[in-house]
């Protein structure tokens, strides 16, 4: 056991496994995830100041004033995870990784690391794919993967489009095409704003996406992070 570990709560390693899992997350999402009930924002404040002044996450702000925290190559190492260096979260990366960190609390599912989908499914994966924000649904049929998409506020119009790609990437590959047939796929479009949440659900509805159920989800928490101007 390493040195700091020792010193570590299981609260504190619930903190660092979701920072790694998600990449960030801001202070409401990290109580929501990690605190107890019982345990007050001025606690939440407390022990992530702690946890930074052992160098195992780093507060940041972004450019907007937007609060969050990540994790450390040195955190990574203390809860003996594959220790690189994280590319620098931009001002179109920050919301996406925040949107999926709070849909997944809030809906109280596990977003799957590239390392996890990979190797849970192989043949779903293919050479150059970028990273995309999978969650596994239990059902009577078996495990859905319901894909996370994330909408910045632009004309609703092109989810539509965004949608029909996803679902022609994926239908290149013989078994996620199976998948598709067979109604194990599905999309969830997350959004800031609800008069924006209702204009992609009236596209979607005009929509057809085969046997992929497309639907939408409000993250109201991060409204003015998400509609941020391209």
């Amino acid at each position: 056991m390493k040195r700091h570990e020792r010193y570590l709560s299981k609260r504190d390693k619930r903190v660092l496994r979701f920072l790694y899992r998600y990449r960030a997350a801001t202070q409401m999402i990290l109580q929501e995830a990690c605190f107890s009930k019982t345990d007050s924002d001025a606690n939440g404040k407390r022990v992530l100041k702690r946890l930074e002044s052992q160098k195992l996450i780093q507060q940041h702000r972004s450019v907007n004033g937007f609060d969050y925290v990540t994790i450390t190559v040195r955190g990574m190492r203390t809860m003996g995870f594959p220790a690189r260096s994280q590319r620098s979260l931009t001002e179109q990366s920050l919301p996406v990784v925040l949107a999926v960190a709070e849909y997944c609390v809030s809906m109280r599912l596990e977003r799957q690391t590239v390392a996890e989908f990979r190797d849970l499914y192989p043949e779903l994966w293919w050479d150059g794919a970028r990273s995309a924000n999978y969650v596994r649904i239990k059902s009577q049929d078996g495990v859905k993967i319901r894909m996370l998409l994330i909408d910045r506020g632009g004309a609703a119009r092109r989810i539509r489009s965004r949608v029909n790609r996803v679902i022609a990437q994926r239908s290149r590959l013989p078994k996620f095409k199976l998948l598709i047939q067979a109604g194990r796929f599905e999309i969830v479009v997350l959004t800031g704003l609800p008069e924006q949440q209702a204009k992609i659900a009236k596209q979607i509805e005009r929509s057809s996406f085969g046997a992929v159920a497309v639907s939408t989800a409000l993250i109201p928490g991060l409204s003015s992070l998400l509609t941020l101007s391209r």
